[in-house]
């Protein structure tokens, strides 16, 4: 896909997830079908890659909106072309080898209702830099790391950020998810992110990302998410 194409496709979201907004902050049925669905997927190819932080980003991320939290709506701007997202961040405590805590954080948005487009972002700290190795599964748990994907779900074509930036800060946790996590070693707490986006993608191809890059940007306060954790 061109950059042209890429940037034409952009009236379709807007269009697409125009419908989708209405009334998904009051009911998600429909929608929790639709991007659920997108998003088992995502799962299934990052757990085949071995990509374990963020199959577990988009596992949590799918249960939530199962458990009633309610994705926040965003604004996306591909090449200017502004597209409405619906989004949400999802956190996940880890414990590294030396015992420190790391809060892996990913935001997961999409459009259109079915899902036409889902962007992916994951950092290890409030701000991480995007750039090579784009495709490297642990890029984004280094602190000062980040990967992003873009996903066009009509044709099954795949941006990847090479360069750039991500911020995705914790603002604060508040009360217990309407659900907890099956594992009765997890815990989930409600949660609000500050989000901001603005890096340069390439098109993935056999050899990795190449060709033009395709500025894609979105900026976002207090974004609805969740934090999950060890149980105390």
């Amino acid at each position: 896909m061109s950059c042209r194409s890429l940037r034409s496709l952009a009236p379709l979201l807007a269009a697409a997830v125009a419908t989708a907004c209405e009334g998904a902050l009051t009911s998600t049925a429909e929608l929790d079908l639709g991007i659920t669905s997108a998003i088992a997927e995502a799962e299934v190819a990052a757990s085949l890659a071995g990509d374990v932080e963020r199959a577990d980003a988009l596992r949590h991320g799918a249960a939530a909106l199962r458990w009633g939290v309610r994705p926040s709506t965003i604004e996306v701007a591909i090449e200017g072309e502004t597209v409405r997202y619906l989004a949400l961040v999802v956190g996940v405590e880890r414990t590294t080898p030396s015992g420190d805590r790391m809060l892996i954080r990913s935001l997961v948005a999409w459009t259109g209702r079915p899902p036409t487009a889902m962007l992916e972002v994951t950092s290890a700290s409030d701000l991480g830099v995007f750039g090579p190795p784009a495709t490297s599964a642990d890029v984004a748990t280094r602190p000062g790391g980040a990967r992003g994907r873009w996903k066009n779900l009509l044709n099954h074509e795949l941006w990847l950020a090479t360069s750039g930036e991500a911020g995705l800060e914790l603002v604060e946790t508040g009360e217990a998810c309407p659900k907890q996590p099956d594992n009765p070693a997890l815990r989930c707490a409600l949660a609000f992110w500050n989000v901001r986006l603005d890096g340069g993608f390439q098109q993935h191809g056999l050899l990795g990302p190449s060709g033009p890059t395709v500025p894609i940007a979105a900026s976002a306060n207090a974004v609805h998410g969740v934090v999950i954790s060890a149980a105390p």
